[in-house]
């Protein structure tokens, strides 16, 4: 692993790298797409089983499914913009850039320096708790929708798999550290 210093400190202090994460070569992405669809599905039957034996027997509705597969599409959006969140009101700068990638509209988000732990943690858990409670309150009151909130939460913590496994890499790493977004992935930086 190679060593580097940043300067991130305003009183000039150094940082060194004392982990790097990437993703795609850490877990690789036919595997965490893998995982996450898997997760999808596991997710659609723990949750649509016990939601449909607990709410009375209302038919089910396929109306609006087209509002369904609009919801579906913003959800990546939302997911992103919900990563930015916590940081936005932590203080943070982001900057927040639309790409396109094969006539796909991608919604990309940078830091302009690093992030603490903490502030880490609670960015890549937003989408999760904040989605994961909007779709489990709105199921009693919809019933007759159920099916497509519960499709819609599963994709969701879908989406969240890659986040949890940065929380699984960044949770063994000293108290104090930053974590700095760079080209391929992300830096663990310690106080030299």
């Amino acid at each position: 692993m190679e060593v580097l210093c940043i300067d991130l400190r305003m009183d000039g202090g150094k940082m060194n790298c004392w982990k790097t994460i990437n993703l795609s070569k850490d877990v690789g992405s036919h595997r965490m797409i893998f995982i996450s669809m898997l997760t999808m599905v596991f997710v659609f039957i723990l949750t649509y089983l016990p939601i449909n034996l607990l709410l009375p027997k209302d038919h089910l509705n396929d109306e609006h499914f087209l509002l369904f597969v609009l919801l579906l599409i913003s959800m990546i959006p939302i997911h992103k913009l919900l990563h930015a969140f916590p940081l936005i009101l932590s203080g943070c700068r982001v900057s927040l850039k639309i790409k396109c990638y094969y006539m796909l509209p991608i919604l990309q988000i940078r830091t302009c320096h690093g992030i603490n732990k903490r502030t880490m943690i609670l960015s890549l858990l937003s989408p999760f708790l904040i989605c994961t409670s909007v779709f489990l309150f709105c199921s009693p009151y919809f019933p007759a929708y159920v099916h497509y909130l519960c499709i819609a939460l599963a994709f969701q913590i879908g989406l969240c798999v890659p986040d949890f496994i940065f929380i699984k890499h960044i949770i063994s790493a000293p108290k104090t550290c930053f974590i700095e977004e760079f080209e391929d992935g992300y830096e663990v930086l310690v106080e030299k």
